[in-house]
């Protein structure tokens, strides 16, 4: 019995073990770290030991039993067994991923967009273990121009919040007007218009992934992402105590980010440490829901509300004309006269058979001409054009009245 507790103590210690590399996936050992600067040390010189090369999951990958680490800016790859890191990639120094977003999927290392060599790109690229060199996938739809932003994994899509393209010093930030979805089974994008006013003139310089969240720092404000819950903060960088923390002197472990210095590299004085989960509890009143299929109303509130108003404005006119339209048919065929007009033989009256076809010429004169405006008035706002007044070419004095005969009821 003794032998077979020994020997389940023993199962349990070789079950740790082999778990330990996936918990402490986000973080190189010492000798790792030496290792690894080492490396990069021929290209970047002195800046090499300054350089912070840990960001979270922004620089290691788990796939199956291995670990990979890939440093945020350069496309080397290494291969992290017990205390060595093994350089697994051919290639040379490029500096173009900068801010790039580094996944797996289908067992593969990806590297999405980045910056680097004053261009924002908008690859896809994929790391060929077997031949150790980097290769560009091609993907479909409403592929980004640029894609230097938020990136953030959902089962087999992965979103692009926050997008931007950097001007070089030489144009303004761009800042992205809409937010994309990729699906990874199809390598297709699709767009969706950026509907969150906060996003639409935040530019993000900063990028932090933690094991629970991705957090994109601006100049004045941030966006918090939860992963799990598909949700997200906006908020000033001084409430989130967020001010003095970049890309150059962040360092990140699970959801822990640590604000070193170039001292702190060298005597190894212990950086100063910000919790996210702690962070998020705290300001969980201002969490929004990530909504990442919008509606087109979401996406388009005020063109659709214009349109809306604009059909509803229409649609009230029709129907103002077509009331007062058929008010008018209505009026036109209850007046007796205008029927008489229409259907009398002549096509011209003299005042003496228009009084007669009014039935007015019994009438003393004043009472005749008075009575015929006002019939005449009527008739002119029912059936407009009907009776046309003019001069007599016989005789001046006198006025004849012209019956439209084309006019119909």
């Amino acid at each position: 019995t003794m032998a077979l507790k020994q020997l389940k103590r023993f199962a349990v210690l070789c079950f740790v073990l082999m778990l330990t590399p996936l918990t402490q996936a986000q973080k190189l050992t010492q000798i790792q770290t030496t290792t690894i600067r080492n490396v990069i040390e021929d290209h970047l010189g002195p800046e090499a030991n300054n350089r912070v090369i840990e960001s979270g999951k922004h620089s290691f990958l788990t796939i199956g039993k291995n670990t990979y680490f890939n440093i945020h800016g350069l496309r080397y790859i290494f291969l992290l067994k017990g205390d060595s890191a093994i350089r697994l990639d051919k290639s040379f120094y490029h500096g173009s991923t900068f801010f790039r977003y580094l996944i797996q999927y289908d067992a593969k290392i990806m590297s999405l967009g980045g910056y680097g060599m004053f261009v924002t790109n908008n690859n896809l690229e994929t790391f060929n273990t077997e031949t150790q060199e980097w290769y560009l996938l091609q993907t479909y739809g409403d592929v980004p121009k640029a894609i230097k932003g938020c990136c953030i994994r959902i089962k087999n899509s992965i979103y692009l919040f926050n997008n931007a393209r950097i001007g070089n010093n030489l144009s303004n930030n761009t800042i992205d007007p809409y937010f994309y979805q990729l699906d990874l089974t199809t390598m297709t994008w699709k767009k969706y218009k950026e509907f969150r006013t906060e996003f639409q003139n935040t530019f993000i310089g900063d990028y932090f992934y933690t094991q629970d969240f991705v957090i994109g720092k601006g100049d004045n404000n941030s966006v918090i992402y939860n992963v799990k819950t598909q949700q997200f903060i906006f908020s000033n960088n001084d409430a989130l105590g967020l001010k003095f923390f970049n890309g150059a002197n962040t360092t990140v472990d699970n959801n822990t980010l640590f604000l070193i210095s170039e001292d702190s590299l060298i005597t190894g004085i212990q950086p100063e440490k910000y919790n996210l989960e702690a962070l998020w509890k705290k300001n969980e009143s201002l969490a929004q829901n990530l909504i990442l299929n919008p509606t087109m109303f979401q996406q388009y509130p005020l063109e659709i509300s214009a349109v809306g108003g604009a059909l509803a404005l229409a649609f009230l006119l029709t129907f103002i004309i077509t009331r007062h339209a058929k008010n008018k048919q209505t009026r036109r065929q209850s007046n007796p006269f205008i029927k008489k007009l229409i259907h009398q033989e002549k096509s011209e009256l003299s005042i003496e058979e228009l009084d007669t076809l009014l039935q007015i010429n019994h009438m003393e004169t004043e009472s005749k001409k008075t009575k015929r405006h006002r019939m005449l008035t009527q008739i002119e706002n029912d059936a407009p054009g009907l009776v046309v007044r003019e001069k007599d070419s016989t005789d001046k004095r006198r006025f004849i009245y012209l019956i439209n005969k084309s006019f119909g009821i």
